[in-house]
């Protein structure tokens, strides 16, 4: 990520309540909660355990708002009695949680991808129908241990080393090209480039506005990457090309038109406010030179070799 440009924006996580810090005393009250229901080693891991001292020295008055640029998130992992599976329960706090949702999304790779998928919408849909404003994540994990058995029928009757290869490579190459309406949000910018990291995805994402993700991997991994960014608080966000390519056993890398995941800036200019763009003429030689020209008509429906492109 370029530290060297702050974009901000009208995102919910990025935004200054009255509250805040009543918000995030309760957020730190629930982890220490989580924390002692699960005390076994590897149970209830902390993301980064800097972000809670951040948050302990704004709430102490030590830093100002503006400068705390840590969420809280963890890691549980859940293990229900009834099956052999055992899910990562991923969490992170937008610092307007409680009064907004929390982001959740579950790691499982012995299960299947249908089954995770269903897995995936029914968790998100359940933490929809929550009343906001109280904390949550106990019920989350409940619900995890009650309903996880719904999902893990036929993986119980598999190999669990040869399933989850079955499911990590599963033969075919997705390419996702994503648009957004703008990308300013600091947290969204760090998610994007981590869980591609995670997912072992390549590709790149263009922050601004518009903003442009590009992610490209085993179609399992890149399906997972969308429902994680989808479930954010987004103004627009939609698919404008999906590229599917079967490549069986043959080794991914051949195929990728990125060798890694990172996120580019092109000449920024900017905009009315805090609205930032990019060069969009850097953008269609970024993309030619990496095979992917066509795709520039896709999201602007011109050819971009003028380099006077602009959004709509």
């Amino acid at each position: 990520m370029n530290a060297g440009i702050d974009f901000e924006g009208d995102d919910t996580e990025d935004s200054t309540s009255e509250n805040v810090a009543e918000l995030l005393e309760l957020q730190l009250s629930e982890i220490e909660m989580l924390s002692s229901m699960f005390p076994n080693k590897g149970e209830f891991v902390i993301d980064d355990p800097a972000g809670i001292k951040n948050v302990q020295e704004f709430l102490k008055g030590s830093i100002k708002y503006e400068y705390l640029h840590s969420r809280l998130g963890f890691t549980i992992h859940v293990s229900p009695e009834g099956t052999k599976l055992s899910v990562e329960l991923v969490c992170n706090f937008p610092h307007d949680y409680p009064n907004v949702s929390p982001t959740v999304f579950t790691r499982c790779p012995l299960m299947s991808r249908e089954n995770h998928k269903r897995l995936q919408e029914d968790l998100h849909q359940y933490i929809q129908s929550l009343d906001r404003g109280e904390i949550c994540m106990y019920s989350v994990v409940e619900w995890i241990q009650e309903h996880l058995q719904n999902y893990t029928q036929e993986e119980d009757t598999q190999s669990p080393v040869e399933t989850k290869q079955k499911r990590e490579e599963d033969g075919t190459l997705t390419r996702l090209w994503i648009y957004s309406h703008h990308i300013y949000s600091k947290f969204k910018r760090r998610d994007i480039i981590d869980w591609a990291g995670e997912l072992k995805l390549t590709g790149f994402s263009l922050p601004g506005k518009p903003g442009i993700i590009c992610a490209e991997g085993y179609s399992r991994n890149v399906d997972e990457y969308w429902h994680r960014l989808r479930n954010l608080n987004w103004k627009r966000l939609c698919v404008k090309e999906k590229e599917d390519k079967e490549i069986g056993d043959d080794d991914i890398s051949k195929h990728r038109k990125f060798p890694d995941f990172e996120e580019k800036v092109f000449g920024v200019r900017g905009g009315k406010g805090r609205e930032y763009h990019m060069d969009f003429g850097q953008l269609s030689e970024f993309l030619s030179e990496h095979g992917c020209g066509h795709i520039f008509s896709i999201y602007f429906g011109v050819d971009g070799k003028g380099g006077g492109a602009t959004d709509s």
